[in-house]
């Protein structure tokens, strides 16, 4: 309960007014003790004057003779029934020679040493003096109050005195009935103290209590508290303290999360991968790009812990800072990332963990092998040609033969000299199209004439394998608008390897048809097939799917390539059937009106 500020509030108001209400009573206890005994003893005093100075028969008494006068003297002036009063006369021999409001008889007087009587006293009276009083106790308590007052004769000397004794019942009932009012008061008082202190702790408390809710309300991330501001003093201005603060903090958190905002959008859509691991490896956070990288469950990231080893990452030591930065390769399901990472720290500069970035660099890493499978396909291209050139020559040069070998010398010499020459040519095609060079020339075309001019370039090619051809047509009329040159390498292209590829005998089939806004061209032959295996690299550069064939069918591997560099480029399509040992089926779609 203590822990309660409005409870030490009135503990505290209590023990005060506890304090305040003893001290105060015991001083007005004392006080008023004080005040009637010196009273009682100044009534005393001055009643045994009285009757000392106003009658003159205590001067005229024969102490020897008549102690009855002495008597009759004091009962006549009624003595208050409180006191009671002693005559003792004769110092050497003291007695008492009578006696007022005295339960007892006269005749238990005697020497000094009477019952009750205090010889001190009566020694110091017949001295001449005025002793001080003397209090008695009974149970604690002041019970009697002695005073002597001497008698004097007409010569001033001291005949006897007076012994009087004060009953002290009324004034000890005076102190009771005031310590009975004083307690009284000090519960009133305590009572009151208490509802003071609820009622003053409760309007500080209060508002305390008040700002300690809000406080937790904020805590909890709601930070549009206010407190209601009820005064000037220290907890009104802490109260707009805590406004001002709460409109702070709410501009402050409004501002962060709109950074954070913009961070965790750019993180999210970072073309890399991101993530961020704790110094024990578990991670913390990861960009949906590099969740699909590693296969990771986004509901519950925090599940997860990287094998550092598993990315090529060794060594990782937090303690040592060299150890965290890096750049190293990796291959994850296939594909190819460069992985950069380094440390991250917090306030205190410590090291609290690593981000890893995810750079893709697998296109760059299959161009990379791309342009080395290229020059060592064009490398062993050439080779193969100017090594029969070059060893056909030299016979020719170290060796006399007659006309009709030279001449087969040199059409070998010519036939690869040509194969060198169409691969040159397929090259220089190729980097006019990866360099965007080639020209595009729309013209109004009618595509039949077109095939059969390419059907016709290839006549001898035809005849020499004895190929029958057949070709279907929707009309003889169907005028479009492209590029004549793209459109004729295409289709020569097509009809060649439709030719190359057929048995000898065999037959390819080629159809026109008339599609309302685009048109298409079909090529189809019933040879040697496709490999299920090779299809999806057929329209790779120098890819062969029988290289010894090929080359001996005079391929250099770019037609298809560059067939479908070309059709992409007047915005078609090319798609390829095949089933082996049965044939295969090139079909170009475009629109009748090229819009480039």
């Amino acid at each position: 309960m203590l822990k309660s500020i409005r409870w030490r509030f009135i503990v505290i108001y209590f023990i005060l007014v506890l304090t305040s209400m003893m001290i105060v009573g015991l001083f007005i206890v004392n006080s008023l003790e004080t005040t009637q005994l010196n009273s009682m003893e100044e009534d005393m005093i001055r009643t045994a004057s009285t009757m000392i100075s106003s009658s003159e028969n205590f001067s005229n008494v024969d102490l020897e003779k008549d102690d009855g006068q002495i008597q009759k003297i004091l009962d006549e002036w009624k003595v208050n029934s409180n006191y009671q009063l002693y005559a003792i006369y004769s110092e050497d021999r003291p007695e008492i020679k009578a006696s007022v409001n005295v339960n007892s008889s006269v005749d238990n007087r005697g020497a000094l040493g009477f019952k009750d009587l205090d010889p001190d006293l009566i020694i110091q009276g017949f001295s001449g003096n005025f002793p001080e009083r003397k209090i008695s106790y009974q149970n604690e308590r002041p019970s009697e109050m002695h005073v002597v007052h001497p008698i004097y004769d007409y010569e001033g000397e001291v005949d006897g005195v007076f012994y009087m004794i004060g009953n002290l019942t009324n004034i000890n009932n005076l102190l009771l009935d005031s310590q009975k009012i004083i307690i009284n008061a000090s519960i009133v008082a305590l009572v009151g103290s208490i509802l003071i202190g609820f009622i003053l702790s409760k309007s500080i408390t209060g508002p305390i209590t008040d700002l300690t809710n809000k406080v937790a309300v904020v805590a909890k991330g709601d930070y549009a508290q206010k407190v209601e501001v009820k005064s000037d003093d220290e907890i009104g201005q802490l109260s707009s303290m805590f406004n001002f603060f709460t409109d702070e903090l709410q501009e402050t958190i409004s501002s962060m999360e709109i950074e954070k905002g913009k961070l965790n959008t750019i993180f999210e859509y970072m073309a890399e991968g991101v993530i961020a691991l704790n110094t024990s490896n578990k991670l913390i956070h990861a960009n949906q790009v590099s969740s699909e990288i590693l296969g990771l469950d986004r509901e519950n990231i925090s599940d997860n812990k990287i094998n550092l080893t598993n990315l090529n990452i060794y060594d990782i030591d937090y303690k040592d800072p060299s150890t965290l930065e890096g750049v190293v390769s990796t291959e994850i399901d296939g594909k190819y990332y460069n992985l950069i990472y380094g440390p991250y720290v917090d306030e205190n500069q410590i090291v609290s963990g690593l981000i890893i970035v995810f750079q893709d660099v697998s296109k760059e890493k299959n161009l990379d092998d791309m342009r080395k499978d290229f020059v060592a396909n064009v490398s062993h291209e050439l080779k193969t040609p100017l090594t029969t050139i070059k060893t056909y020559t030299e016979t020719l040069l170290s060796n006399e033969m007659d006309r009709e070998t030279s001449n087969s010398f040199l059409q070998i010499i010519d036939t690869e000299t040509n194969r060198m020459t169409r691969l040159v040519k397929d090259l220089l095609e190729l980097s006019h199209i990866d360099n965007k060079t080639n020209k595009i020339n729309l013209e109004r075309l009618n595509i039949f004439s077109l095939i059969n001019n390419c059907i016709n370039s290839l006549e001898v090619l035809r005849k020499e394998k004895g190929i029958k051809l057949e070709f279907k047509r929707a009309s003889e009329n169907l005028e479009i608008i492209n590029d004549r040159d793209s459109l004729e390498k295409i289709i020569i292209n097509i009809i060649s390897n439709a030719y190359k590829y057929s048995n000898p005998d065999g037959k390819v089939k080629i159809e026109l048809q008339n599609q309302n806004t685009k048109f298409r061209i079909s090529v189809k032959d019933f040879g040697i097939g496709i490999p299920y295996t090779d299809q999806k690299h057929i329209f790779e550069r120098f890819y062969r799917v029988e290289k010894g064939r090929s080359r001996k069918a005079g391929g250099t591997g770019l037609g298809l390539s560059i067939s479908k560099e070309l059709v992409e480029k007047l915005g078609g399509s090319i798609e390829i059937k095949s089933r082996p040992s049965i044939g295969t089926e090139v079909i170009l779609t475009f629109d009748k009106e090229v819009k480039l």
